[in-house]
């Protein structure tokens, strides 16, 4: 499972890689350590939006929930979904058919159990440049946005840096995002997608542990390349 996310990308940095701009600029922040286990917005693009970037908190719930977000995450965790989830859970299979999103990011870092001790590492893309997960949304009473990664199996260039479990985000590439986000696409080639994601070349930084104590955003060392999701 994936539980922190970075978007380090300056706001016009990603209205210029995407082509979209935000709807709220004002409010976008560059935050190196987006931790899930606190309550947090990620920028999104939705089935319904696709026009614009927007703003959904980090944690789905069903739609139309009205009681906080702290609530509903202590009793079920649904910062990452899997397929199965979606599937097989009616609340998130409508979430699934009707609304799909894509999470801007620009990496996501991963754990390791070695020698006894845990380290991380800093996924991203070699221009460390943002770039999309898949991911679903729903609205609340409020009005907000609320939403979820999914995750699938990890390769073997991810699970050499994250052996915690074998579950990470799909990295949805430019050609495929129509398709993720469109009405017409089919539920059968939408989960193959997500069992058979497109590759995409990451690199991996070794991550200092005082930048999770303190969030200091800096890299001990380029690991390689490699392929990924």
């Amino acid at each position: 499972m994936i539980y922190k996310l970075s978007n380090a990308a300056e706001g016009d940095e990603i209205e210029k890689e995407f082509g979209i701009p935000f709807k709220y600029p004002n409010l976008y922040t560059q935050n190196p350590l987006i931790n899930g286990f606190h309550e947090t917005n990620l920028s999104v693009i939705t089935m319904d939006r696709q026009s614009e970037i927007t703003f959904a908190i980090w944690g789905l719930m069903p739609q139309d929930f009205k009681e906080d977000w702290y609530i509903f995450q202590n009793n079920a965790n649904t910062l990452n979904v899997q397929l199965h989830d979606l599937e097989q859970v009616e609340w998130m299979k409508e979430s699934f058919n009707q609304r799909r999103c894509l999470i801007v990011v620009t990496g996501f870092y991963t754990h390791m159990i070695k020698n006894g001790n845990t380290c991380s590492h800093y996924l991203c893309k070699p221009s460390e440049g943002p770039f999309f997960l898949a991911g679903v949304y729903n609205k609340l009473e409020d009005g907000f946005l609320c939403s979820a990664l999914i995750t699938s199996k990890t390769n073997p260039f991810v699970s050499s840096y994250h052996n915690i479990s074998n579950l990470a985000p799909i990295i949805v590439p430019k050609e495929s995002v129509s398709f993720w986000l469109s009405n017409a696409s089919k539920m059968e080639d939408l989960k193959d997608f997500i069992q058979n994601p497109p590759e995409v070349r990451l690199k991996a930084n070794l991550m200092s542990n005082e930048f999770f104590l303190k969030n200091i955003s800096y890299n001990l060392q380029n690991e390689r390349d490699g392929q990924i999701l």
